[in-house]
Formats: C-alpha cells, sequence, structure tokens
C-alpha cells in the first residue's frame, strides 16, 4: 500500500474511529464488571472526564454533560495482552552470500494496522516480550502523542541470542558488550532484557545479572538450558509451555530424550511432554521454587495448539479481514509449517495426544501460586488473544481468574500503572460487551466498543477499515 493511501486511511481512523471524543461523558445503564474486587454491579454508572474515570456507582447517576445509555451492556477495565510482538516486522528468510538470513525488521506500515487490528480486539495496554527497541520506542511515542492508535506499549528489547536475526536478536561479544547493550535498551525504554534459548547456562546467569545491575528485569525464553538453572540465577520471567530442558525429566528418561535430539528437527517440543513426569522431583521443585519466588510465566497455550494441530489450523484459527497486515498473512502459516517439516501423521497424533498434559501444566503451576500472564504471541491479538483465554479456561482456570490476569494482574505484574481497575483515578480504559464474561469468556470475542484514555470507539468500523486495507493490498 502506497504510503499516501496508508496517511488518508490513517486520518480517516482518528476521525471516524471515535465514538466520541467529549472531555465529560457518563456511561449508565451498565453492568459493571471489575475483575480486581470480584464484583459485577448492574444497573451501574461510571462518570469520565478527560482520560480518568472521576466516580461510579449504581442507580440513579449524577448529572453529567454527555450522559449515554449503554442499554445493559456490559462494561470491564481495557485488556492487557502480556505477549504482543507488536512492531515485529513480517518474518523473512533469504540467502546472501550463500547464507541465510533471517529479517524481522519492523515496518511502519505493518505496525500501525497490528496496533488498529488489537485496539479492535479490546487490548488497550500490552507487553511486548521482544522486539527491536528503537520501533518500540517509536510506537510508544507516536501512540502517547496521539498519533497512532493502538495499546499503550511496554517491551523488552532484541532477544540475546547466538542466531542473527536482523531487527530480533544481537549477540555481544564479551561482557562490557553486554553491558553496553542493555545499557543501549535501557535508554530507549525498555524494561526487560530478553534472553533466547541458544544461550548457555553461564551467559543466561551474566544475562540476569547485567540486567539486575541495570535496574532491569529479565525475561527468558529457553530450550536446551532447564528453567530451573534461570530460576536459580534469578530470573524474573519466562515464556511459553515449552520448558523442555531433559534436566526437568525423571532420570531414566533423560538418555533418551537426548539421544533423539536433533537441530532442524522440532518434535522434541511434544516428546517431552511424553517423558514429562510433574510429579517427580524435578518439575515439583521447579513448580515450588517459581512460586516461592514469584516468577511470571506466560505461556502462550496457543503455540503449542498451533503446532500439535497444524494440519487442521484454518478450522481452529481462520483467517478473518482484519487481524494481520497482508504482509503477515501471506506466510505465517508456512513460516510455522516449515518449522514442523518432518512431522508426520503420527507424530501430529502423539502431539494431539499429549496436548492435555501441556494444558495440566498450566494448571499446576496455577494451584501452587505462580504468577500467570496471558498473552497471545501474536502481533495483534485478536482472535489469538481470544483463543489463549479459551485454553486457559480449558485448563482450569475460572472466569473472574482469567479477567484478572489479563487486567488487575496484569497491571501489576508489568507496572503499568494506574490501569486494569474500575475506579475513581484510574485511567478510562474499558471494553464493553452485549454478553456477560462470566458466564462464558468467549463473550469477549463480541465487544462492540473499545475506550481508550476517554476516547471512544466502534470495534465494527475499526475492523471495517482494517478489512478494506487488505483488500486493497
Amino acid at each position: 500500500m502506497t504510503t499516501a493511501r496508508w496517511t488518508i486511511l490513517a486520518l480517516g481512523l482518528i476521525s471516524t474511529f471515535s465514538v466520541s471524543a467529549v472531555e465529560d461523558y457518563l456511561l449508565h445503564n451498565a453492568n459493571l464488571i471489575d475483575p480486581y474486587s470480584e464484583t459485577h454491579t448492574a444497573d451501574g454508572w461510571i462518570q469520565v472526564k478527560g482520560d480518568q474515570i472521576v466516580a461510579l456507582g449504581r442507580g440513579t447517576p449524577p448529572d453529567a454533560a454527555t450522559p449515554i445509555d449503554l442499554q445493559g451492556a456490559y462494561l470491564l477495565p481495557g485488556l492487557v495482552d502480556g505477549h504482543l510482538h507488536l512492531t515485529a516486522g513480517p518474518l523473512q528468510v533469504s540467502i546472501e552470500d550463500g547464507a541465510p538470513k533471517i529479517s524481522m525488521k519492523s515496518d511502519d506500515e505493518v505496525t500501525r494496522f497490528h496496533a488498529l487490528a488489537a485496539l479492535s480486539s479490546g487490548i488497550t495496554s500490552a507487553f511486548s516480550p521482544a522486539g527491536d527497541p528503537i520501533a518500540n520506542q517509536a510506537y510508544r511515542d507516536k501512540q502517547q502523542e496521539g498519533q497512532w492508535r493502538g495499546p499503550t506499549l511496554t517491551y523488552a528489547g532484541l532477544t540475546f541470542d547466538p542466531t542473527p536475526i536482523e531487527g530480533g536478536s544481537v549477540y555481544p561479544a564479551n561482557v562490557q558488550d553486554w553491558r553496553n547493550e542493555i545499557a543501549r535498551q535501557k535508554a530507549l525504554g525498555v524494561t526487560h532484557i530478553k534472553l533466547y534459548q541458544g544461550l548457555s547456562e553461564t551467559e543466561l546467569a551474566r544475562g540476569i545479572e547485567l540486567a539486575h545491575e541495570a535496574g532491569l528485569k529479565a525475561i527468558a525464553h529457553l530450550d536446551k538450558v532447564s528453567w530451573q538453572v534461570a530460576v536459580d540465577a534469578g530470573v524474573d520471567a519466562l515464556t511459553h509451555a515449552l520448558p523442555t530442558s531433559a534436566d526437568l525429566l525423571p532420570q531414566t528418561s533423560r538418555a533418551a530424550f537426548e539421544s533423539s535430539l536433533d537441530p532442524l528437527s522440532s518434535k522434541h517440543l511434544y516428546h517431552w511432554f511424553e517423558l514429562v513426569d510433574f510429579d517427580a522431583p524435578p518439575v515439583q521443585r521447579l513448580i515450588r521454587d517459581l512460586a516461592d519466588k514469584q516468577v511470571r510465566v506466560d505461556l502462550t497455550l496457543v503455540v503449542n495448539e498451533m503446532m500439535y494441530f497444524y494440519p487442521g489450523l484454518d478450522e481452529r484459527y481462520p483467517h478473518n479481514g482484519w487481524q494481520q497486515h497482508p504482509k503477515v498473512a501471506a506466510s505465517w502459516q508456512s513460516n510455522l509449517g516449515a518449522s514442523l517439516y518432518n512431522w508426520s501423521e503420527q507424530d501430529y497424533q502423539r502431539a494431539q495426544a499429549v496436548f492435555p498434559k501441556v494444558l495440566e501444566l498450566m494448571t499446576r503451576l496455577h494451584q501452587a501460586g505462580v504468577p500467570l500472564l496471558i498473552g497471545s504471541d501474536s502481533y495483534s491479538g485478536g482472535p489469538w488473544f481470544w483463543r489463549e483465554l479459551a485454553l486457559h479456561q480449558q485448563a482450569g482456570l475460572d472466569n473472574w481468574s482469567i479477567l484478572q490476569a489479563v487486567t488487575s494482574e496484569a497491571a501489576s505484574k508489568l507496572e503499568l500503572g494506574n490501569v486494569g481497575r474500575l475506579k475513581p483515578g484510574y485511567q478510562a480504559d474499558f471494553v464493553i460487551l452485549p454478553a456477560n464474561p462470566l458466564d462464558d469468556i468467549s463473550a469477549i470475542s463480541g465487544l462492540t466498543q473499545v475506550v481508550q484514555k476517554g476516547i471512544r470507539y466502534d470495534v465494527q468500523q475499526l475492523r471495517h477499515e482494517l478489512s478494506q486495507t487488505t483488500e486493497q493490498d
């Protein structure tokens, strides 16, 4: 799409998406859902001035400049996606000088599209666990200034990993280079340093230590290196339901698992679940330590489901015209399929057979008191985010807990400030739904309006404009 065409669209979004930008209004005849206090207030009202909640209550509302009847709709705080790669560019692989080159370089056109798609999903705040900090800072500033519409963004920076990815990774040569890179990322506004699966145990421990030295948190995505090693080293957060280290398996299973590993194959991502014993000492110790040290975990269960059920991906994750920019929509399935290139029908059957065990991992972490964050591991939330909520429910999380995990708990864990609650003095971020999410968590996917910093947006208008963009491309 040409720059001129995008500019016209962007101006249209600013003018037509906003249902109202008045400074003082009152939403009444609403069902107020506050996950923090686990309260459902029927016939409720909430008053907004500027970007803040100034009052709320039940019954007869006070006088207001602009009263708005919600006709019994359900209103809850704006949602937080705890794993959103908002500024990542399309994954591209090319050959340069006889060697493969991987790129996820950020693209403003793609980012602006995905930010609007996320907002139309009800996501008013998000955490990016990895991304180019220059792109993240640029997005954050433009969003805060009102130039771009989308979630408020908190973020980590480039992953520390030996695999070179343009716009995705960095691998310092020595300790001083690590310090310099961490300082560079901190100056660009990161709150976390992302440590990736290619690091050794020594490098992982170094990254955690130097992140803390700089006043930042450390988040890790690991594979061969055990989560236990990271916890012992003081990691603050772990991501993905793929703790696939042999060290967490029963002693009798480790040799067989390690001998089956192939650096070009991803089959170990289900094979580990076939062998793990959640009641054995390694996992029991890990869960206990995660809870005792309050290490935050976001499991992105959709990742496991997409891999294990890849042959039926279109049915579980159908394409729509507004969730993904065409540059991403054209290749995401084939990119995922490339990582599963040698999976047979039997492999998929085995993987699907252990998916309940993946969900059991979430259940055990929650029951033990491990702090959980919920995220979509996507560019823009949408159905992937809603599916993540459904999978957490399938794993046994009740609806109040799910709503807390994407509102007040997420705001607390990510230190987002006065968001995530229905309370005077808090930011006026809401989603408005025709159905009760306490009865059915999928009601969130039916949202009709989203409010961010007091500005109301019509969801269907947002998605219509996004769909028009994809049709033009």
